[in-house]
């Protein structure tokens, strides 16, 4: 494949906080994947990984972000530490400080990294917005439509406050999106250019269905069975 998305969290051992990998060989043939391709780390997961990344500490931190360097991975989206809609706000708060720690620390040791710009009220993306005019090195976004965000509603909310959030900047930014791609043509028109990281494709081709899109570049499924043995690639 010319590109691939991994777990950031498979990167390093959870309970020493060594990185897992010695070299790029090394990682392609863990998951048997072409040693040229691009690599790109996701940071969304549930909550436990995302706090065993910060549990870590700076230090350790610092050393897995400088093996990812070495081995030549091409972006990283930071950690999504949740914003909860049943606990104080100030946990929110709290969280968003630490995606953009967390963003600063890739960026500080020369890795490329998007900013996940995980919020729940439109006063949350205003302080994104200001946040990314004051740091003009941030070039890239990742948001996750797995979730919170997934909902009828609140899929087309959030997507409304992204463009505006890309408008309200007004430079180029790019966009990483994980989970479902409906809201991709819109972002396009605000955005530089949007990458989706599909997270059902392995799933939906393992149980024989083939994805194809429609006149408005929305990813549609069927079945579509295979003889016994058959490769999936295509």
């Amino acid at each position: 494949l010319p590109a691939v998305a991994l777990s950031l969290y498979e990167m390093f051992d959870r309970r020493t906080g060594a990185p897992r990998f010695e070299s790029r060989e090394h990682l392609c043939q863990a998951y048997c994947i072409h040693e040229a391709g691009t690599i790109v780390l996701s940071g969304t997961d549930h909550d436990r990984p995302l706090e065993t990344w910060w549990e870590l500490g700076e230090a350790k931190r610092r050393t897995v972000i400088l093996r990812l360097r070495s081995i030549g991975i091409a972006l990283v989206t930071t950690p999504n530490y949740s914003l909860f809609t049943d606990a104080p706000r100030w946990t929110d708060l709290h969280s968003m400080k630490r995606i953009a720690l967390a963003h600063n620390e890739f960026l500080a040791e020369g890795l490329h990294a998007a900013l996940h710009v995980n919020g729940r009220t439109e006063t949350d993306f205003m302080r994104w917005a200001e946040y990314l005019s004051e740091h003009t090195e941030i070039t890239t976004l990742a948001y996750e439509f797995t979730t919170g965000a997934s909902s009828a509603g609140r899929r087309e909310q959030h997507t409304a406050w992204l463009c505006t959030l890309a408008k309200t900047v007004a430079r180029p930014l790019r966009l990483l999106l994980r989970g479902s791609a409906d809201g991709a043509p819109e972002c396009r028109r605000a955005f530089d250019g949007v990458t989706v990281i599909e997270t059902t494709a392995f799933v939906k081709t393992m149980k024989r269905q083939r994805a194809y899109s429609d006149s408005a570049s929305r990813i549609h499924w069927k079945l579509d069975p295979t003889p016994i043995g058959a490769p999936l690639d295509d």
